[in-house]
């Protein structure tokens, strides 16, 4: 094998690797970038329980689209989880320097299990006081060759605007 060729294969390679190395610490930083910002609000209180609606923003501020699952919602009062959203097994497409958004994501919080845990939750709602829940918020990004689980938790100011019915 002439030198040149072995010069031509090295270099190859090396180039290869070096591109791999900078898809693969892109990807990585990506994931510590993507910017979750969810809303709640009241969707019903009637006899059986509270209905909460939760929308989640998803933003990328990185030059790659992502990929990532649908995200699953607990919201959490005073500790404890006392709701969460339905688990769906779907891909969402989050484009470079954009955002995607999932909407009314619906959690249903039945009283039974609202006076063990927070009875104020509900005193509070009805009187139309703000109440601090945590939103928690879970997903696996995509790489394509690895999944990255992602969370993230914020505080949330939740007041009833809907009529008590």
């Amino acid at each position: 094998m002439g030198i040149v060729k072995k010069i031509l294969i090295g270099t190859g390679i090396t180039a290869a690797v070096a591109g791999v190395v900078t898809y693969v610490s892109r990807l990585n930083k990506m994931s510590t970038e993507l910017v979750i910002v969810p809303t709640v609000k009241v969707h019903k209180i009637a006899l059986d329980g509270i209905t909460l609606r939760v929308d989640v923003r998803m933003k990328n501020p990185t030059r790659t689209k992502i990929r990532i699952k649908f995200p699953f919602v607990k919201l959490i009062y005073k500790n404890s989880v006392v709701g969460s959203s339905q688990s769906v097994d779907k891909d969402i497409e989050v484009p470079a320097f954009g955002e995607a958004q999932v909407d009314a994501m619906m959690v249903q919080i039945p009283f039974l299990g609202l006076f063990s845990i927070a009875g104020d939750l509900i005193k509070s709602l009805q009187d139309g006081t703000a109440v601090k829940v945590g939103v928690k918020t879970t997903t696996l990004i995509n790489l394509g060759w690895k999944k990255i689980p992602y969370e993230d938790y914020q505080e949330y100011n939740l007041k009833n605007e809907t009529p008590t019915t």
